[in-house]
């Protein structure tokens, strides 16, 4: 492959990097996308004489005024917006693609693809960023090699003292050249891309994060999830389409032994409390920022922490700020961060039904601890004062034959928890209804008439919904909740994925003196999780993994963490210093551990020195080898090399220097070409250079003072800067 191909492929290589980062941030129009992607393409053929003519410039350089010009038109008008300023940056380029005539502009085209990925980095967390920013750093070392190159070939013929045709001519047979660069040219340079990156990883972890961190304002769009906005209606028509996206994962802390497949893991949502027939509403209550302790926030009165078990959640950005809660939740806790040089930590809203939502989203979504005891009650829950029971038992109009219903089975019961027991075996235990993703068609008719007394099948907010309503009949105060009921365990990250696949209602009654009590009324089974099994499901487990790990380790990162790990790292080596950490062996199991983890670390370091080590000797004995094979330049041959290099010098002082694409007898022959009257004593000293050298005769020492008087005599002869 050319030199000028290869540089041509290396360049739209890193300018697509960095577009296509500039792009991740979902900013800018599919149709922006699409005439930016069509530009790039064809810049690709702009080549050949048209790149010199002086107005093909020109109107590049006033298509770029106009541009700009257009977008600050359209932001006085409208709105300025971070799209404008995508558009302007990733049109600049097309630009320079499209004028790509020297070294210069090359650099150029280099510099905006760096200007590009460094904005991508506030527009996105997306995990896809990680694999563009590795390429980045993988072609930036060939990159600027190459440019290097180009540079250095261009300023050494076109400051030769040969005609200004010549002079291209000679640039465009070097760029076209096969022998400049080749594969351990590449390989070569691309093994930079090691330290550059390990400086790039240590930079990060050192340098401070301010502010917001390196992510803090990045724009992905939040992921959608069904069932805890404002509303849940029912009356759908068709098949609810399975979705596996996760949402978030959970691990329970600390690990006691082998994780099973498979958790129904419980995660409380929003509840919605007003229903008209067809949909649930949550009455508009204000909301009260919640009490904190610090970074502890209660949820329950009773919020002791003694013998609470505890689980870490990664929750996804999502368009509904919900704060999931697991099962006899009593309270959560939220990182702190750095902002401003001050610690923070997110704020929470809580309103009616326990409904809590986080306030400040950064566009990162929410990592937070849960702190569960099951010793915790209902009754700890909120006292109900009788407005607030009113709300929770309104019936909506046309619900009679349901009421009855409702009426008939709890009859005799002999106590309102009984009454919530009867409703729970009729809709689950009984047999009679049957869960089912596919929805009826209702029509106009109420959709709870048709799921109990005609199609006695649906899903779980049909259930729940029909739950709800039937306790409210009775005089038993409840509402409709929803959350997440499951938890697939990813053996590579060692966290429980739910999924929106596991998306589920129920219902939640009030029984006097022992506050909101979890009714489920959907039958088991129909919804079964399987365990990542299979070739796709362990992939998609291991992706799923890294992008968590990218999350908690990348885009959380942030001063906090820093201070924190610092402060790990000097009681580290402290204990490790008076010996601590080995006279506590025996006595702590977190000593203990972080024994083992350095053991480990010292371990895997050791063998990749070792492995590094010997990779480089074998490297340095083969070279070492292949020089001795190829022949190293004797010392019969050095006298000719160093005669030669004289010569070479004369002529460089005589304005006559070789170009680097001339071979010693090609630039002899010009020499002659042009009738210097000196140009026969240089063909005579470079044959004699070339035979020697390459041609393995002996060196004419008797013929050295000869020699040198040829040279002598270049010396002497009229220079060309004269």
């Amino acid at each position: 492959m050319s030199f000028s191909l290869l540089h041509k492929l290396v360049t739209y290589l890193i300018s697509g990097l960095g577009l296509v980062a500039l792009f991740l941030g979902s900013e800018i129009t599919a149709f922006a996308t699409a005439l930016i992607s069509l530009g790039y393409a064809a810049s690709f053929f702009a080549e050949g004489p048209v790149l010199k003519l002086p107005r093909y410039a020109q109107a590049w350089t006033a298509a770029v005024v106009l541009f700009l010009l257009y977008q600050i038109a359209r932001g006085v008008s409208d709105e300025l917006t971070l799209a404008m300023a995508i558009e302007f940056a990733a049109f600049l380029q097309i630009s320079r693609l499209f004028n790509r005539r020297t070294a210069a502009d090359y650099q150029q085209i280099a510099v905006l693809a760096f200007l590009h990925l460094i904005a991508a980095t506030v527009l996105t967390v997306n995990l896809v960023y990680a694999a563009f920013f590795v390429g980045f750093v993988i072609v930036t070392p060939w990159m600027l090699a190459l440019c290097n190159l180009r540079r250095e070939i261009e300023s050494n013929y076109s400051s030769s003292a040969e005609p200004e045709g010549t002079s291209l001519a000679a640039i465009r047979r070097v760029l076209a050249s096969r022998r400049v660069v080749g594969a351990r040219f590449l390989a070569g340079t691309a093994a930079l891309a090691l330290p550059l990156f390990l400086m790039t990883l240590a930079i990060f972890v050192v340098v401070p994060r301010v502010g917001k961190g390196f992510f803090g304002f990045q724009r992905d769009r939040a992921q959608r999830v069904a069932g805890f906005g404002n509303l849940i209606e029912l009356g759908g028509f068709g098949l609810i389409r399975n979705d596996p996206t996760v949402v978030l994962r959970v691990t329970p802390l600390p690990r006691t032994g082998p994780r099973p497949p498979r958790l129904n893991l419980r995660l409380r949502g929003t509840s919605f409390d007003s229903y008209d027939g067809r949909r649930w509403t949550r009455t508009p209550s204000g909301g009260v920022p919640s009490r904190r302790s610090r970074t502890l926030y209660p949820i329950t009165r009773w919020s002791d922490l003694r013998g609470a078990s505890q689980m870490r959640i990664v929750l996804n950005r999502l368009e509904e700020r919900v704060v999931f809660l697991p099962e006899n939740a009593v309270a959560i806790e939220l990182p702190e961060r750095i902002e401003g040089g001050e610690r923070v930590t997110t704020r929470l809203v809580r309103s009616r039904g326990l409904d809590i939502r986080y306030i400040e989203d950064g566009g990162m979504g929410l990592i937070y601890t849960a702190y569960t005891n099951s010793a915790v009650t209902a009754i700890d829950s909120p006292y109900l004062d009788p407005e607030t029971r009113e709300i929770y038992l309104e019936l909506p109009p046309g619900h009679q034959r349901i009421a009855e219903l409702a009426k008939s089975l709890t009859r005799d019961a002999s106590g309102v928890t009984q009454k919530v027991k009867r409703v729970l075996a009729y809709l689950r235990d009984s047999g009679r209804f049957r869960y089912t993703l596919l929805q009826p068609d209702v029509g106009k008719r109420l959709p709870l008439e048709v799921f109990l007394f005609e199609e006695r099948k649906g899903h779980c907010e049909y259930f729940s919904s029909a739950m709800a309503v039937m306790l409210r009949a009775v005089g038993i105060p409840s509402r409709n909740v929803s959350g997440f009921l499951g938890g697939t365990y990813n053996p590579y990250g060692d966290y429980y994925a739910v999924s929106q696949n596991d998306a589920h209602s129920w219902v939640e009654a009030y029984i006097d003196w022992y506050g909101w009590v979890l009714v489920d009324p959907t039958p088991a089974g129909g919804r079964e999780a399987r365990p990542f099994e299979g070739l796709w499901l362990n992939m998609y487990a291991m992706l799923d993994a890294v992008r968590t790990r990218w999350i908690t380790s990348v885009v959380a990162y942030d001063l906090q963490t820093q201070v924190n790990m610092a402060y790990k790292v000097f009681r580290f080596l402290q204990g490790f210093r008076s010996g601590e950490i080995f006279a506590d062996l025996n006595r702590d199991d977190r000593i203990k551990n972080l024994s083992r983890r350095a053991k480990a670390i010292l371990g895997w370091s050791i063998g990749a020195g070792l492995l590094l080590g010997a990779a480089w000797w074998l490297f340095w004995r083969r070279r070492r080898a292949r020089s001795a094979g190829t022949g190293l330049v004797s010392r019969n041959a050095a006298e000719a090399v160093k005669l030669y290099r004289e010569m070479e010098r004369v002529l460089s002082r005589q304005g006559y220097a070789r170009p680097p694409s001339a071979t010693p007898c090609e630039h002899a022959d010009l020499l002659a070409r042009r009738g210097l009257p000196w140009a026969g004593q240089v063909q005579e000293v470079t044959r004699c250079y070339m035979e020697v050298r390459y041609g393995g005769r002996p060196f004419p020492v008797e013929q050295l003072p000869r020699l040198r008087s040829l040279i002598a005599t270049v010396r002497a002869a009229p220079s060309a800067r004269a």
